[in-house]
């Protein structure tokens, strides 16, 4: 292996700001002293890290995962090992490439090394590119995990808004492998034009004045008894009041920073409906390592045989985050800008 420097670059946040731009304006690129891994760490030399709606969050402060700071951000990344802890096997990590994904209190991946836990890698098929590899873990293993909701419940059909997204994108595609119908809900008709050009039978506009009905009457005829949101706010009573009974909304995403709102009570109390949340991390450490080997496979060949891929709009340099987060803020819906190293 190459001799390693004793110093590295990495972007740092140093206070939380809830004005976005603030946040953005606010982080710095310092140098780091490169140190020894610890016993059970692996150090990730970082090919490259993605943006996310979660990053966007936690620069705001608006984030559940909070971190000592000044901090450096990113939970996603892709890279190679070049050194491991003592504890660890050398010969089974050293030289391989790795997806990282980490919401510990510690630096994250906006730099260009990584300390990472064996628990917060996974090995990366060869046959992924560096896009794909850096994008692998949040929004594919989101969707098997929301696709496995659906499946313990005994969904027929299920409802998604934000329905133009990756992770929607994802779990349609799983949802269809298990014949489970979905209903697709947008905000942009030529979101909805796209959708429906790829195959999507039913997709809706929320804007649209006939939304609520037309949700309602589809969400009966389908028997779809499983929604899950990514907006939050009024959106998710849009949801759940148009469900049928025995009905669960399950959040896993706050795009609109507003509180849920706009939920009948009564549809609650006399028709059993219920309000859930889904947190990647949580669904990882309850997942048994068969499942998640099972999970993995099926989502790589998913990527290579070219049904899905995390699309991504840009790639940056890591000294030009501003830029980046500028592009991304600016249509986060044509797809992940990722930093490069």
């Amino acid at each position: 292996m190459a001799e390693l420097p004793t110093t590295y670059t990495a972007i740092e946040h140093a206070l939380d700001q809830a004005n976005v731009v603030k946040a953005m304006l606010g982080l710095k690129s310092v140098t780091k002293k490169l140190r020894n891994p610890e016993p059970d760490e692996l150090l990730i030399q970082m090919e490259a890290a993605s943006i996310n709606p979660s990053d966007i969050a936690f620069l705001q402060g608006n984030y559940q995962i909070k971190k000592s700071l000044p901090a450096v951000p990113g939970f996603e990344g892709s890279g190679k090992i070049v050194a491991t802890g003592q504890l660890l096997d050398a010969k089974k990590w050293l030289g391989k490439r790795v997806s990282c994904f980490s919401q510990q209190d510690k630096d994250g991946c906006w730099a260009e090394y990584f300390y990472a836990k064996p628990g917060e890698v996974l090995l990366t098929d060869e046959r992924l590119d560096a896009a794909q590899a850096t994008t692998f873990f949040v929004n594919p293993f989101t969707a098997w995990g929301l696709c496995d909701i659906a499946l313990q419940r005994e969904s027929k059909a299920i409802v998604m808004n934000a329905a133009g997204s990756r992770v929607a994108a994802f779990l349609y595609e799983l949802a269809s492998m298990h014949q489970i119908e979905v209903i697709g809900v947008v905000r942009k008709q030529s979101t909805a034009e796209l959708l429906k050009a790829l195959g999507w039978k039913h997709v809706l506009l929320e804007n649209s004045t006939a939304f609520s009905s037309q949700l309602k009457t589809l969400a009966h005829k389908l028997r779809a008894n499983t929604a899950f949101d990514a907006v939050g706010g009024p959106a998710t009573g849009n949801l759940l009041n148009a469900m049928p009974a025995d009905s669960e909304i399950v959040i896993y995403g706050g795009l609109s920073n507003i509180f849920l709102s706009d939920i009948d009570p009564l549809g609650m109390i006399f028709e059993n409906k219920m309000i859930t949340g889904f947190n990647l991390n949580d669904w990882m450490a309850e997942t048994d390592s068969l499942t998640f080997e099972t999970a993995q496979n099926t989502l790589t060949e998913i990527i290579l045989s070219g049904k899905i891929k995390n699309t991504v709009q840009a790639a940056f340099p890591l000294t030009e985050i501003k830029t980046a987060l500028k592009t991304y803020l600016g249509n986060m819906s044509a797809g992940k800008v990722i930093l490069t190293f």
